[in-house]
């Protein structure tokens, strides 16, 4: 896969199918448009995902974004479904005013040789959002690119599939209805760090990961997980938060405990799927109540996955 981030000389390779917009998270309702774009690319079109590197609404509000997929996990998921091409275009002034017929005239017909453009109907672009589907529908002709429009993906109750829907649910814990909307576990992917060591001492060690201020986390408690160490996925616990009972100050993050595991995984980047809320994060008044609780939780995701057969 070619992967352009932070550059204006992008390139698809030759005559190309198009997707376009932010994609945090690839849930359901984004995999209705790739889903179109991979079958574009059996007809011999390069499949090009184009977004923006950092969300323009950070870039223009000055926010730090709270992200479904940081831009590695993005790029890894897209590469594993054999995407030819992922672009994660600059967004700064100049490219904010930039005028829609622009955008489509230089950019998706120029630059990407666009014979196909896929978006969803409330697709928007260029300044202030002028672009939309209309006026990509009316240049399509002039420009010499066929046009694909997916209305919203929608769940049972009748809610549009999106990523401020889901991160809402994220938000309450509700790991269960997460994972459904997305397609797959959500997860985070950090590198491990030490800790500790705390739990080393009476048998049950873990890896400690702080995967950044722009990835959304459910909130502090402990969960069910599974965590892949170089493609093997193993059972595991995850406790999300800043560890109360321990003495010392403590960034918020995950601590894991992987079922019969026991290699170095120090400086790795590790994989930790979320999949069910358990109990929320606890402050013990000593730490013989939370050396029992632990291994409380290690029985509680070891019956979970017995459930789940």
């Amino acid at each position: 896969m070619k992967y352009f981030r932070n550059t204006t000389e992008i390139t698809a390779g030759g005559d190309s199918a198009v997707t376009l917009g932010k994609f945090d998270g690839l849930h359901r309702g984004h995999q209705v448009l790739t889903k179109e774009l991979f079958q574009a690319g059996r007809q011999g079109l390069r499949t090009v995902v184009f977004t923006f590197g950092t969300h323009p609404r950070a870039q223009v509000e000055g926010h730090v974004p709270e992200l479904l997929l940081t831009n590695e996990q993005k790029k890894e998921l897209l590469k594993a479904q054999g995407l030819d091409v992922l672009i994660e275009y600059p967004f700064n002034d100049r490219i904010s005013r930039m005028a829609p017929t622009e955008f489509i005239e230089r950019i998706l017909c120029e630059q990407l040789q666009a014979k196909k453009i896929i978006v969803g109907t409330d697709f928007g672009f260029g300044y202030r959002r002028a672009g939309n589907v209309e006026l990509l529908r009316q240049m399509s002709r002039d420009c010499g690119y066929e046009l694909v429009v997916r209305e919203k993906l929608k769940t049972k109750e009748g809610i549009d599939i999106s990523s401020t829907y889901i991160k809402g649910l994220l938000k309450l814990g509700h790991m269960e209805q997460v994972n459904g909307l997305l397609g797959y576990p959500y997860s985070l992917r950090a590198e491990v760090v030490h800790g500790n060591h705390y739990g080393r001492t009476f048998g049950m060690p873990t890896i400690n990961q702080f995967p950044g201020p722009e990835k959304l986390l459910p909130p502090n408690g402990v969960y069910v997980s599974r965590t892949i160490v170089d493609g093997i996925s193993y059972q595991s616990v995850t406790n999300i938060g800043i560890k109360p009972t321990i003495e010392g100050t403590y960034p918020r993050g995950a601590e894991t405990f992987i079922q019969e595991f026991n290699q170095d995984v120090y400086g790795k980047i590790v994989e930790v799927q979320l999949y069910s809320y358990a109990r929320p994060e606890m402050k013990f008044s000593s730490k013989e109540q939370l050396i029992g609780q632990m291994y409380r939780d290690k029985q509680s995701s070891l019956d979970y996955w017995k459930n789940q057969k």
